[in-house]
C-alpha cells in the first residue's frame, strides 16, 4: 500500500538517493562504473550542514556544470583523505596552485561510515594527474540536422548514443518526441489484412523435421 505523501515513482537509470535535498556531491550523484573528470573553480572553508550536524570543512567548486555520469555538478566536501591525495598530486593544497586543476573521481565502497563505524561509499580523488582523451564530436541531429544538446539530464553525448540505441540514428531530444510520438499513433491493421503465415509441413509420422 503506498503512502499519503506526495512521491514520484523512479523510472529507467534513476536511483534511490540522486534526487536527495543537498548542497553537496555524494557518491549517490555519480554513475555506477564512471570517474568523471573535473576542473577546479575554487576553494572555500566554512560551517557546512550534515546529516550528523555543522562542522567547519574544506569545500571544492568546479568550472563544469554537467559531465558524463554527473546528474548535476555540485561543491564537493574534502576531507581528509583526498586533502592528502591532492596535496601528492599537485604539491600543495595552496588555492593558487589548486585552481584550474583538474582531478578525477571515483567511488569507494569501503569508506568508514562516521555514523556507525560500518562500511560506505564515499568519493574519492585518483591519486594521479587525469589523461584526458580528445572526445569525438557529437553527430547533428538525423532528422532536423540541428545540434543535439543536452536533455533529460544528460549531457549531448549521452542523448546521441540513447537515441541511436533507440532509433537507429542520433536525434536531439525534440525529434526524438516526435518520433516516440508517431510510433504511438501509427495505426494497427486490421486483423483480416495481416497476412497468414503457413504451418510448416510436418512429416507424416508427426516427428520433428
Amino acid at each position: 500500500m503506498m503512502p499519503k505523501d506526495k512521491l514520484r515513482q523512479l523510472t529507467g537509470d534513476e536511483r534511490l538517493g540522486q534526487m536527495r535535498e543537498s548542497e553537496y556531491l555524494g557518491a549517490e550523484d555519480i554513475d555506477d562504473d564512471v570517474e568523471p573528470i573535473l576542473t577546479i573553480s575554487g576553494l572555500w572553508n566554512g560551517t557546512v550542514t550534515l546529516q550528523r550536524g555543522k562542522e567547519n570543512k574544506d569545500v571544492l567548486t568546479f568550472a563544469e556544470e554537467r559531465v558524463p555520469g554527473i546528474r548535476q555538478v555540485r561543491p564537493l566536501i574534502i576531507n581528509a583523505t583526498n586533502r592528502k591525495t591532492l596535496r601528492k598530486l599537485f604539491g600543495d593544497v595552496k588555492a593558487s596552485t589548486l585552481v584550474s586543476k583538474q582531478i578525477q573521481l571515483y567511488i569507494d565502497h569501503n569508506v568508514r561510515d562516521p555514523q556507525d563505524g560500518g562500511k560506505t561509499d564515499g568519493i574519492r580523488i585518483r591519486p594521479f594527474k587525469p589523461r584526458v582523451q580528445q572526445a569525438s564530436p557529437v553527430p547533428p541531429c538525423t532528422d532536423c540536422s540541428g545540434e543535439i544538446t543536452p536533455a533529460f539530464g544528460k549531457d549531448a553525448r549521452w542523448v546521441a548514443a540513447y537515441t541511436t540505441k533507440n532509433y537507429s540514428v542520433p536525434l536531439c531530444a525534440a525529434c526524438a518526441q516526435k518520433r516516440k510520438e508517431a510510433e504511438a499513433s501509427a495505426p494497427v491493421p486490421p486483423a483480416d489484412e495481416i497476412p497468414e503465415v503457413p504451418a510448416p509441413d510436418m512429416p507424416e509420422d508427426g516427428g520433428l523435421l
